[in-house]
Protein backbone atom coordinates (compact mmCIF):
# COMPACT_ATOMS: atom_id res chain seq x y z
CA UNK A 1 0.00 0.00 0.00
CA UNK A 2 1.35 3.74 -0.87
CA UNK A 3 2.57 5.30 2.32
CA UNK A 4 1.07 8.86 3.79
CA UNK A 5 3.67 10.32 3.01
CA UNK A 6 4.57 9.47 -0.43
CA UNK A 7 1.48 9.82 -1.76
CA UNK A 8 0.03 13.12 -0.32
CA UNK A 9 3.53 15.20 0.70
CA UNK A 10 5.74 14.43 -2.02
CA UNK A 11 6.87 16.56 -4.35
CA UNK A 12 6.11 19.41 -1.76
CA UNK A 13 6.26 18.44 1.45
CA UNK A 14 6.63 21.16 4.56
CA UNK A 15 10.45 21.54 5.89
CA UNK A 16 8.15 20.56 9.26
CA UNK A 17 5.83 18.48 8.62
CA UNK A 18 7.57 15.91 11.62
CA UNK A 19 6.02 18.01 13.89
CA UNK A 20 2.23 17.86 12.46
CA UNK A 21 0.43 16.09 15.30
CA UNK A 22 2.10 18.08 18.05
CA UNK A 23 1.12 20.99 15.87
CA UNK A 24 -2.63 19.75 15.32
CA UNK A 25 -3.12 19.40 19.10
CA UNK A 26 -2.06 22.91 19.50
CA UNK A 27 -4.23 24.74 17.33
CA UNK A 28 -6.99 22.10 19.07
CA UNK A 29 -6.11 23.34 22.47
CA UNK A 30 -7.15 26.96 21.30
CA UNK A 31 -10.48 25.94 20.48
CA UNK A 32 -10.59 24.20 23.61
CA UNK A 33 -8.65 27.09 26.28
CA UNK A 34 -10.98 30.43 24.52
CA UNK A 35 -14.05 29.09 26.68
CA UNK A 36 -12.24 28.39 30.20
CA UNK A 37 -10.58 31.81 29.31
CA UNK A 38 -14.23 33.15 28.53
CA UNK A 39 -15.79 31.70 31.97
CA UNK A 40 -12.69 33.09 34.21
CA UNK A 41 -13.51 36.81 32.38
CA UNK A 42 -16.94 36.33 33.22
CA UNK A 43 -17.91 38.11 36.13
CA UNK A 44 -15.62 41.34 35.33
CA UNK A 45 -16.95 41.47 31.90
CA UNK A 46 -20.61 41.10 32.71
CA UNK A 47 -19.96 43.96 35.23
CA UNK A 48 -18.05 46.28 33.11
CA UNK A 49 -20.44 45.56 30.20
CA UNK A 50 -23.45 46.32 32.64
CA UNK A 51 -24.94 42.68 31.42
CA UNK A 52 -28.36 41.71 32.89
CA UNK A 53 -29.57 38.01 34.15
CA UNK A 54 -30.30 36.74 30.24
CA UNK A 55 -27.43 38.38 28.68
CA UNK A 56 -24.83 36.74 30.89
CA UNK A 57 -26.18 33.67 30.03
CA UNK A 58 -25.66 33.91 26.72
CA UNK A 59 -21.88 35.31 27.48
CA UNK A 60 -21.51 31.94 28.70
CA UNK A 61 -22.73 29.77 25.83
CA UNK A 62 -22.54 31.65 22.88
CA UNK A 63 -19.23 30.42 22.11
CA UNK A 64 -20.18 27.24 22.54
CA UNK A 65 -23.49 27.12 20.65
CA UNK A 66 -21.74 28.87 17.62
CA UNK A 67 -19.42 26.17 17.42
CA UNK A 68 -21.63 23.45 17.40
CA UNK A 69 -23.86 25.42 15.09
CA UNK A 70 -21.14 26.04 12.14
CA UNK A 71 -18.65 23.33 12.44
CA UNK A 72 -20.21 20.60 10.55
CA UNK A 73 -20.77 23.20 7.64
CA UNK A 74 -17.00 24.61 7.88
CA UNK A 75 -15.88 20.79 7.48
CA UNK A 76 -17.97 20.67 4.60
CA UNK A 77 -16.18 23.56 3.02
CA UNK A 78 -12.69 22.09 3.72
CA UNK A 79 -13.68 19.06 1.64
CA UNK A 80 -14.31 21.27 -1.28
CA UNK A 81 -11.90 24.12 -1.03
CA UNK A 82 -9.00 22.08 0.61
CA UNK A 83 -8.48 21.95 3.89
CA UNK A 84 -4.93 23.68 4.83
CA UNK A 85 -7.40 27.10 3.07
CA UNK A 86 -9.95 26.65 5.48
CA UNK A 87 -8.05 26.23 8.43
CA UNK A 88 -6.05 29.32 7.35
CA UNK A 89 -9.20 31.19 7.28
CA UNK A 90 -10.49 29.97 10.31
CA UNK A 91 -7.44 31.25 12.27
CA UNK A 92 -7.91 34.82 11.59
CA UNK A 93 -11.27 34.80 11.74
CA UNK A 94 -10.90 32.94 15.22
CA UNK A 95 -7.70 35.46 16.12
CA UNK A 96 -9.85 38.50 15.34
CA UNK A 97 -13.31 37.33 17.00
CA UNK A 98 -11.02 36.85 20.26
CA UNK A 99 -9.75 40.57 20.21
CA UNK A 100 -13.22 41.75 19.43
CA UNK A 101 -14.81 40.22 22.62
CA UNK A 102 -11.10 41.55 24.18
CA UNK A 103 -11.91 45.39 22.88
CA UNK A 104 -15.80 45.50 22.96
CA UNK A 105 -16.90 48.57 24.24
CA UNK A 106 -20.78 47.00 24.60
CA UNK A 107 -22.58 43.71 24.89
CA UNK A 108 -23.44 43.47 21.14
CA UNK A 109 -20.24 44.13 20.34
CA UNK A 110 -19.42 41.43 22.79
CA UNK A 111 -21.44 38.86 21.48
CA UNK A 112 -20.04 39.58 17.86
CA UNK A 113 -16.82 38.40 18.85
CA UNK A 114 -17.96 35.32 20.89
CA UNK A 115 -19.98 34.70 17.59
CA UNK A 116 -16.90 35.04 15.03
CA UNK A 117 -14.46 33.13 18.14
CA UNK A 118 -17.17 29.97 17.66
CA UNK A 119 -17.13 29.83 14.00
CA UNK A 120 -13.44 30.28 13.39
CA UNK A 121 -12.17 28.17 16.59
CA UNK A 122 -14.47 25.67 15.73
CA UNK A 123 -13.39 24.89 12.48
CA UNK A 124 -10.08 25.12 13.59
CA UNK A 125 -10.56 22.20 15.66
CA UNK A 126 -12.56 20.45 12.77
CA UNK A 127 -9.85 20.76 10.32
CA UNK A 128 -7.14 19.94 12.58
CA UNK A 129 -8.45 16.86 13.86
CA UNK A 130 -9.58 15.49 10.02
CA UNK A 131 -5.82 16.65 9.51
CA UNK A 132 -4.84 13.59 11.41
CA UNK A 133 -5.65 10.98 9.32
CA UNK A 134 -3.48 12.49 6.11
CA UNK A 135 -0.06 13.21 8.31
CA UNK A 136 -0.17 10.02 10.86
CA UNK A 137 2.65 7.49 9.99
CA UNK A 138 1.21 3.99 8.26
CA UNK A 139 -0.04 1.75 11.01
CA UNK A 140 -0.13 4.74 13.26
CA UNK A 141 -3.60 6.64 13.16
CA UNK A 142 -4.22 5.46 17.13
CA UNK A 143 -0.98 6.66 18.55
CA UNK A 144 -1.17 10.27 16.32
CA UNK A 145 -4.61 10.73 17.90
CA UNK A 146 -2.97 9.89 21.24
CA UNK A 147 -0.51 12.33 20.88
CA UNK A 148 -3.28 14.97 19.45
CA UNK A 149 -5.11 14.30 22.51
CA UNK A 150 -1.80 14.56 24.48
CA UNK A 151 -0.74 17.86 23.40
CA UNK A 152 -4.55 19.57 23.76
CA UNK A 153 -4.32 18.62 27.54
CA UNK A 154 -1.31 19.97 28.37
CA UNK A 155 -1.37 23.30 25.72
CA UNK A 156 -4.88 24.11 26.99
CA UNK A 157 -3.55 24.01 30.72
CA UNK A 158 -0.49 26.67 29.35
CA UNK A 159 -2.90 29.00 27.55
CA UNK A 160 -5.60 28.79 30.39
CA UNK A 161 -3.13 29.01 33.11
CA UNK A 162 -1.74 32.26 30.38
CA UNK A 163 -4.96 33.68 30.00
CA UNK A 164 -6.45 33.43 33.28
CA UNK A 165 -3.34 35.45 34.77
CA UNK A 166 -4.05 38.32 32.54
CA UNK A 167 -7.73 38.00 33.46
CA UNK A 168 -6.37 39.12 36.61
CA UNK A 169 -5.09 41.89 35.03
CA UNK A 170 -7.51 43.00 33.31
CA UNK A 171 -10.42 40.91 31.80
CA UNK A 172 -9.31 42.29 28.20
CA UNK A 173 -6.07 41.13 27.90
CA UNK A 174 -7.35 37.18 28.37
CA UNK A 175 -9.31 37.33 25.35
CA UNK A 176 -5.65 38.37 23.44
CA UNK A 177 -3.62 35.23 24.59
CA UNK A 178 -6.29 33.16 22.09
CA UNK A 179 -5.19 36.03 19.19
CA UNK A 180 -1.64 35.56 19.88
CA UNK A 181 -1.27 31.95 19.72
CA UNK A 182 -3.84 32.35 16.37
CA UNK A 183 -1.81 34.26 14.88
CA UNK A 184 1.40 32.01 15.72
CA UNK A 185 0.07 28.65 14.28
CA UNK A 186 -1.50 30.95 11.24
CA UNK A 187 2.04 31.73 10.39
CA UNK A 188 3.71 28.21 11.24
CA UNK A 189 0.80 25.92 8.69
CA UNK A 190 2.99 26.51 5.63
CA UNK A 191 5.72 25.19 7.27
CA UNK A 192 4.04 22.34 8.72
CA UNK A 193 0.97 20.76 7.63
CA UNK A 194 0.78 19.50 3.40
CA UNK A 195 -1.95 20.59 1.21
CA UNK A 196 -5.03 18.09 0.76
CA UNK A 197 -6.89 17.13 -2.54
CA UNK A 198 -10.25 18.76 -2.17
CA UNK A 199 -13.79 16.48 -2.89
CA UNK A 200 -15.34 18.10 -5.12
CA UNK A 201 -18.69 15.87 -4.73
CA UNK A 202 -19.13 17.36 -1.51
CA UNK A 203 -22.74 18.70 -1.68
CA UNK A 204 -23.40 21.91 -0.38
CA UNK A 205 -27.14 21.42 0.67
CA UNK A 206 -28.01 24.44 1.88
CA UNK A 207 -31.10 23.35 3.17
CA UNK A 208 -29.60 20.46 5.60
CA UNK A 209 -27.01 23.17 6.70
CA UNK A 210 -29.69 25.83 7.29
CA UNK A 211 -31.96 23.05 9.51
CA UNK A 212 -29.00 22.00 11.24
CA UNK A 213 -27.61 25.53 12.36
CA UNK A 214 -31.14 26.92 13.31
CA UNK A 215 -31.46 23.18 15.03
CA UNK A 216 -29.31 22.93 17.03
CA UNK A 217 -28.63 27.05 17.94
CA UNK A 218 -32.39 26.84 19.31
CA UNK A 219 -31.63 23.18 21.07
CA UNK A 220 -28.11 24.34 23.22
CA UNK A 221 -29.85 27.88 23.59
CA UNK A 222 -32.82 26.15 25.65
CA UNK A 223 -30.55 24.15 27.17
CA UNK A 224 -28.21 27.08 28.15
CA UNK A 225 -31.55 28.38 29.97
CA UNK A 226 -31.78 25.47 32.06
CA UNK A 227 -30.42 27.51 35.16
CA UNK A 228 -32.58 29.86 35.28
CA UNK A 229 -35.50 28.18 34.39
CA UNK A 230 -37.07 24.44 33.90
CA UNK A 231 -40.28 26.12 33.03
CA UNK A 232 -40.35 29.39 31.52
CA UNK A 233 -40.90 30.15 27.63
CA UNK A 234 -37.39 31.45 27.23
CA UNK A 235 -36.38 27.39 27.97
CA UNK A 236 -38.82 25.62 26.78
CA UNK A 237 -39.43 27.42 23.55
CA UNK A 238 -36.42 27.46 22.02
CA UNK A 239 -35.62 23.80 23.58
CA UNK A 240 -38.77 22.45 21.58
CA UNK A 241 -37.94 24.44 18.64
CA UNK A 242 -34.77 23.56 18.17
CA UNK A 243 -35.22 19.54 18.77
CA UNK A 244 -38.14 19.73 16.12
CA UNK A 245 -35.92 21.50 13.69
CA UNK A 246 -33.37 18.89 14.19
CA UNK A 247 -35.90 16.21 14.13
CA UNK A 248 -37.04 18.11 10.46
CA UNK A 249 -33.05 17.86 10.02
CA UNK A 250 -32.67 14.12 10.15
CA UNK A 251 -36.41 13.21 7.56
CA UNK A 252 -34.75 15.84 5.26
CA UNK A 253 -31.30 13.94 5.23
CA UNK A 254 -32.56 10.80 5.28
CA UNK A 255 -34.72 11.23 2.11
CA UNK A 256 -32.33 13.85 0.16
CA UNK A 257 -30.21 12.74 -2.56
CA UNK A 258 -27.81 15.30 -2.12
CA UNK A 259 -27.80 15.35 1.30
CA UNK A 260 -24.23 17.14 2.85
CA UNK A 261 -24.33 14.58 6.51
CA UNK A 262 -24.68 10.78 5.92
CA UNK A 263 -27.57 10.47 8.57
CA UNK A 264 -28.00 6.73 8.12
CA UNK A 265 -24.42 6.54 10.36
CA UNK A 266 -26.81 6.93 13.10
CA UNK A 267 -27.92 3.16 12.83
CA UNK A 268 -24.59 2.41 12.61
CA UNK A 269 -23.58 0.02 16.23
CA UNK A 270 -20.28 1.01 15.44
CA UNK A 271 -21.15 5.11 15.30
CA UNK A 272 -23.39 4.84 17.97
CA UNK A 273 -20.67 3.45 20.07
CA UNK A 274 -18.90 6.37 18.87
CA UNK A 275 -21.54 9.19 20.04
CA UNK A 276 -21.70 7.53 23.37
CA UNK A 277 -18.06 7.15 24.07
CA UNK A 278 -18.28 11.11 22.88
CA UNK A 279 -21.06 10.96 25.82
CA UNK A 280 -18.64 9.97 28.45
CA UNK A 281 -15.73 12.05 27.69
CA UNK A 282 -17.44 15.58 27.20
CA UNK A 283 -20.43 15.08 29.84
CA UNK A 284 -17.53 13.81 32.25
CA UNK A 285 -15.64 16.74 31.45
CA UNK A 286 -17.88 19.32 31.88
CA UNK A 287 -19.43 17.75 35.38
CA UNK A 288 -15.68 16.49 36.86
CA UNK A 289 -14.39 20.10 36.15
CA UNK A 290 -16.88 22.23 36.65
CA UNK A 291 -18.69 20.83 39.53
CA UNK A 292 -14.83 19.58 41.59
CA UNK A 293 -13.82 23.84 40.64
CA UNK A 294 -17.04 24.58 42.49
CA UNK A 295 -16.73 22.61 45.28
CA UNK A 296 -13.34 23.19 46.28
CA UNK A 297 -13.93 26.82 45.86
CA UNK A 298 -16.97 27.39 47.87
CA UNK A 299 -16.83 24.17 50.30
CA UNK A 300 -12.98 23.29 50.35
CA UNK A 301 -12.13 27.04 51.34
CA UNK A 302 -9.58 26.57 48.32
CA UNK A 303 -8.30 30.29 46.80
CA UNK A 304 -9.10 30.81 42.88
CA UNK A 305 -5.21 30.73 42.37
CA UNK A 306 -4.67 27.38 44.17
CA UNK A 307 -7.37 25.58 42.23
CA UNK A 308 -5.50 25.62 39.27
CA UNK A 309 -2.97 23.55 41.20
CA UNK A 310 -5.68 21.27 42.05
CA UNK A 311 -6.97 20.70 38.80
CA UNK A 312 -3.06 19.49 37.14
CA UNK A 313 -3.58 16.25 38.52
CA UNK A 314 -7.32 16.18 36.16
CA UNK A 315 -4.86 16.97 33.35
CA UNK A 316 -1.65 15.50 34.23
CA UNK A 317 -3.79 12.02 34.17
CA UNK A 318 -5.08 12.52 30.70
CA UNK A 319 -1.96 13.83 29.08
CA UNK A 320 -0.43 10.83 30.28
CA UNK A 321 -3.10 8.27 29.49
CA UNK A 322 -4.03 9.75 26.33
CA UNK A 323 0.11 9.02 25.04
CA UNK A 324 -0.37 5.30 26.31
CA UNK A 325 -3.77 4.16 25.32
CA UNK A 326 -2.54 5.60 21.31
CA UNK A 327 0.31 3.61 21.52
CA UNK A 328 -1.15 0.71 22.95
CA UNK A 329 -4.34 0.83 20.24
CA UNK A 330 -1.38 1.19 17.47
CA UNK A 331 0.02 -2.22 19.04
CA UNK A 332 -3.58 -3.62 18.52
CA UNK A 333 -5.64 -2.87 21.41
CA UNK A 334 -8.92 -2.48 20.27
CA UNK A 335 -11.17 0.25 20.13
CA UNK A 336 -13.78 -2.07 22.68
CA UNK A 337 -11.08 -2.52 25.42
CA UNK A 338 -9.71 1.02 25.46
CA UNK A 339 -13.42 2.22 26.06
CA UNK A 340 -14.09 -0.07 28.52
CA UNK A 341 -10.65 0.28 30.60
CA UNK A 342 -12.01 4.32 30.43
CA UNK A 343 -15.29 4.16 31.34
CA UNK A 344 -14.35 1.62 34.01
CA UNK A 345 -12.11 4.18 35.46
CA UNK A 346 -14.01 7.36 35.15
CA UNK A 347 -16.65 5.78 36.70
CA UNK A 348 -14.23 5.07 39.73
CA UNK A 349 -12.48 7.87 39.85
CA UNK A 350 -16.20 9.66 39.67
CA UNK A 351 -17.21 7.41 42.72
CA UNK A 352 -14.18 8.41 44.90
CA UNK A 353 -14.07 11.91 44.19
CA UNK A 354 -18.08 11.72 45.37
CA UNK A 355 -17.13 10.25 48.66
CA UNK A 356 -14.41 12.83 49.69
CA UNK A 357 -16.62 15.93 49.05
CA UNK A 358 -16.26 17.01 52.57
CA UNK A 359 -12.53 16.27 52.68
CA UNK A 360 -10.53 19.42 52.69
CA UNK A 361 -6.69 18.17 52.00
CA UNK A 362 -5.57 17.48 48.46
CA UNK A 363 -4.24 13.89 49.17
CA UNK A 364 -7.80 13.34 49.60
CA UNK A 365 -8.99 14.33 46.02
CA UNK A 366 -5.98 13.19 44.45
CA UNK A 367 -7.14 9.12 43.98
CA UNK A 368 -10.52 10.55 41.88
CA UNK A 369 -8.59 12.80 40.07
CA UNK A 370 -5.99 10.93 39.01
CA UNK A 371 -8.32 8.12 37.62
CA UNK A 372 -11.34 10.53 36.54
CA UNK A 373 -8.90 12.21 34.34
CA UNK A 374 -7.26 9.56 32.52
CA UNK A 375 -10.47 7.60 31.95
CA UNK A 376 -12.00 10.30 30.39
CA UNK A 377 -9.16 11.03 27.95
CA UNK A 378 -8.77 7.43 27.00
CA UNK A 379 -12.10 7.50 26.34
CA UNK A 380 -11.77 10.10 23.91
CA UNK A 381 -9.53 8.00 21.91
CA UNK A 382 -11.62 5.50 20.38
CA UNK A 383 -14.36 8.05 20.27
CA UNK A 384 -12.28 10.11 17.85
CA UNK A 385 -11.00 6.73 16.43
CA UNK A 386 -14.04 4.90 15.91
CA UNK A 387 -15.97 8.38 13.86
CA UNK A 388 -12.74 8.75 11.58
CA UNK A 389 -13.22 5.35 10.49
CA UNK A 390 -16.91 5.28 10.26
CA UNK A 391 -16.85 8.96 7.44
CA UNK A 392 -17.54 7.93 4.14
CA UNK A 393 -14.81 9.07 1.25
CA UNK A 394 -17.51 11.83 -0.13
CA UNK A 395 -18.35 12.95 3.10
CA UNK A 396 -15.25 13.29 5.36
CA UNK A 397 -15.32 16.78 6.73
CA UNK A 398 -18.28 17.13 7.68
CA UNK A 399 -18.84 13.95 9.14
CA UNK A 400 -15.36 14.08 11.41
CA UNK A 401 -16.42 17.40 12.24
CA UNK A 402 -19.45 16.34 13.67
CA UNK A 403 -17.13 14.72 16.38
CA UNK A 404 -17.10 18.35 17.70
CA UNK A 405 -20.74 19.17 17.41
CA UNK A 406 -21.38 15.81 19.24
CA UNK A 407 -18.80 16.83 21.80
CA UNK A 408 -20.18 20.63 22.40
CA UNK A 409 -23.82 18.96 22.30
CA UNK A 410 -22.47 16.76 25.44
CA UNK A 411 -20.94 18.84 27.12
CA UNK A 412 -23.51 21.64 26.98
CA UNK A 413 -25.54 19.44 28.70
CA UNK A 414 -23.60 18.37 31.31
CA UNK A 415 -22.81 21.77 32.49
CA UNK A 416 -26.69 22.73 32.66
CA UNK A 417 -27.84 19.67 34.47
CA UNK A 418 -25.18 19.35 36.66
CA UNK A 419 -25.17 22.71 37.83
CA UNK A 420 -29.16 22.72 38.06
CA UNK A 421 -29.43 19.80 40.09
CA UNK A 422 -26.54 21.11 42.53
CA UNK A 423 -28.22 24.44 42.63
CA UNK A 424 -31.70 22.79 43.60
CA UNK A 425 -30.06 20.53 46.05
CA UNK A 426 -27.99 23.24 47.71
CA UNK A 427 -30.82 25.64 47.99
CA UNK A 428 -33.14 22.80 48.92
CA UNK A 429 -31.09 21.63 51.54
CA UNK A 430 -30.55 25.61 52.88
CA UNK A 431 -34.57 26.18 52.88
CA UNK A 432 -35.17 22.75 54.95
CA UNK A 433 -31.99 23.84 57.27
CA UNK A 434 -33.38 27.35 57.82
CA UNK A 435 -37.07 26.00 58.08
CA UNK A 436 -35.83 23.42 60.76
CA UNK A 437 -34.11 26.61 62.69
CA UNK A 438 -36.87 28.31 62.81
CA UNK A 439 -36.79 30.75 60.19
CA UNK A 440 -39.66 32.77 58.37
CA UNK A 441 -40.02 31.99 54.89
CA UNK A 442 -39.74 35.71 53.82
CA UNK A 443 -36.68 35.57 56.08
CA UNK A 444 -35.24 32.57 54.27
CA UNK A 445 -36.00 33.89 50.69
CA UNK A 446 -33.64 37.18 52.36
CA UNK A 447 -31.01 34.45 53.22
CA UNK A 448 -30.89 32.62 49.56
CA UNK A 449 -30.61 35.51 47.69
CA UNK A 450 -26.93 36.70 49.66
CA UNK A 451 -25.65 32.76 48.87
CA UNK A 452 -26.59 34.00 45.14
CA UNK A 453 -24.52 37.41 45.91
CA UNK A 454 -22.20 35.41 46.74
CA UNK A 455 -21.75 33.25 44.27
CA UNK A 456 -21.79 35.99 41.74
CA UNK A 457 -19.11 38.79 43.18
CA UNK A 458 -17.16 36.70 46.16
CA UNK A 459 -19.13 38.61 48.40
CA UNK A 460 -19.43 37.21 51.97
CA UNK A 461 -23.04 37.96 53.85
CA UNK A 462 -22.61 40.29 56.68
CA UNK A 463 -25.55 39.31 58.47
CA UNK A 464 -25.70 36.76 60.87
CA UNK A 465 -28.49 35.08 59.09
CA UNK A 466 -26.76 35.04 55.81
CA UNK A 467 -23.65 33.45 57.37
CA UNK A 468 -25.72 30.76 58.60
CA UNK A 469 -27.37 29.94 55.10
CA UNK A 470 -23.90 30.21 53.38
CA UNK A 471 -22.69 27.43 56.12
CA UNK A 472 -25.88 25.47 55.40
CA UNK A 473 -25.02 26.41 52.01
CA UNK A 474 -21.35 24.72 51.88
CA UNK A 475 -22.70 21.85 54.07
CA UNK A 476 -26.00 20.91 51.56
CA UNK A 477 -23.20 21.50 48.04
CA UNK A 478 -21.30 19.02 49.44
CA UNK A 479 -24.27 16.52 49.42
CA UNK A 480 -25.50 17.85 45.80
CA UNK A 481 -21.79 17.05 44.43
CA UNK A 482 -21.98 13.58 45.92
CA UNK A 483 -25.54 13.06 44.24
CA UNK A 484 -24.66 14.35 41.45
CA UNK A 485 -21.07 12.53 40.65
CA UNK A 486 -22.87 8.92 41.49
CA UNK A 487 -25.56 9.81 38.94
CA UNK A 488 -23.28 10.94 36.30
CA UNK A 489 -21.36 7.92 37.01
CA UNK A 490 -23.97 5.38 36.37
CA UNK A 491 -24.98 6.97 33.34
CA UNK A 492 -21.24 7.32 32.10
CA UNK A 493 -21.66 3.20 33.13
CA UNK A 494 -24.46 2.52 31.35
CA UNK A 495 -23.34 4.00 28.10
CA UNK A 496 -19.97 2.56 28.48
CA UNK A 497 -21.90 -0.84 28.61
CA UNK A 498 -23.77 -0.53 25.85
CA UNK A 499 -21.00 0.89 23.67
CA UNK A 500 -19.27 -2.19 24.42
CA UNK A 501 -21.72 -4.41 23.34
CA UNK A 502 -22.47 -2.86 20.34
CA UNK A 503 -18.95 -2.82 19.31
CA UNK A 504 -18.98 -6.58 20.05
CA UNK A 505 -21.87 -6.98 17.94
CA UNK A 506 -20.23 -4.89 15.08
CA UNK A 507 -17.56 -7.33 15.54
CA UNK A 508 -19.48 -10.80 16.12
CA UNK A 509 -21.06 -9.71 12.96
CA UNK A 510 -18.00 -9.17 10.88
CA UNK A 511 -16.27 -12.10 12.25
CA UNK A 512 -19.43 -14.26 11.00
CA UNK A 513 -21.03 -17.33 13.21
CA UNK A 514 -18.03 -19.83 11.80
CA UNK A 515 -16.11 -19.58 14.14
CA UNK A 516 -17.13 -20.89 18.10
CA UNK A 517 -13.96 -22.09 19.46
CA UNK A 518 -13.08 -19.19 22.22
CA UNK A 519 -9.36 -19.37 21.37
CA UNK A 520 -9.96 -18.91 17.76
CA UNK A 521 -12.51 -15.85 18.31
CA UNK A 522 -9.91 -14.49 20.58
CA UNK A 523 -6.89 -15.26 18.10
CA UNK A 524 -9.69 -13.24 15.12
CA UNK A 525 -10.31 -10.46 17.21
CA UNK A 526 -6.44 -10.02 18.18
CA UNK A 527 -5.80 -10.18 14.40
CA UNK A 528 -8.99 -7.55 13.62
CA UNK A 529 -8.00 -4.82 15.58
CA UNK A 530 -4.26 -5.00 14.25
CA UNK A 531 -5.23 -5.43 11.03
CA UNK A 532 -7.73 -2.41 11.71
CA UNK A 533 -5.48 -0.06 12.64
CA UNK A 534 -2.87 -0.86 9.78
CA UNK A 535 -5.63 -0.51 7.15
CA UNK A 536 -6.66 2.99 8.65
CA UNK A 537 -3.65 4.25 9.27
CA UNK A 538 -1.86 2.96 5.83
CA UNK A 539 -4.40 4.47 3.27
CA UNK A 540 -3.77 7.02 1.12
CA UNK A 541 -3.50 10.41 2.77
CA UNK A 542 -4.31 11.91 -0.32
CA UNK A 543 -7.70 10.78 -0.06
CA UNK A 544 -10.34 10.72 3.29
CA UNK A 545 -10.27 7.20 4.47
CA UNK A 546 -13.34 5.24 2.91
CA UNK A 547 -15.54 3.34 4.93
CA UNK A 548 -14.74 0.08 6.10
CA UNK A 549 -16.63 -2.53 4.48
CA UNK A 550 -16.04 -4.43 7.88
CA UNK A 551 -17.37 -2.36 10.58
CA UNK A 552 -16.30 -4.44 13.44
CA UNK A 553 -12.61 -4.59 12.28
CA UNK A 554 -10.74 -3.05 14.58
CA UNK A 555 -13.70 -2.32 17.40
Amino acid sequence: MTSAASAKHAPSTPKLIAMAVPFLGVMGAIQGSAPNINSTALVSLTRDLNMGGGEVALAASLQTIAIAASVITTGLLADRLGRRKVLLAALIVGAAGSAVSGLAPASAIYFLGQILTGIGLGAVYGAAFGYIHAVAKPGKLASALGVFGATIGLTTLIITFLGGTLVGVNWRLGFFVITVFSVICFLLVPWILPGIATIKSASLDVVGQVLLAVGIIGFLYGVSQLGKSLTSPETLVPLLAGAAVLAAFFVFEAKSKGAFYPVSLFKSPVFIAAVLAGFIYNYGTSVAFLQSTNLWQYVTGVSTREVAIWQVPLVAAGIIGALLTGRQMAKGLSNRTALLIGTVMSVVGFALLAVVNSQKSFLAFLPGSILAGAGLVIVSIPFGNLIIKEAPPAQYGPVTSSRTTIGQFWYSIGFAISTVVVDKLTMGGVTSKLTEAGVQPDMISTATSSITQYVKTGDEPTTQLGKQALTDAASSYGSAYLTVMLISAAFMLLAGIVAVLLLRKAHSEAEGPAKTDPTSLLVGASASAAGGVATTGGSSAGQAPSSSSDPGKGN
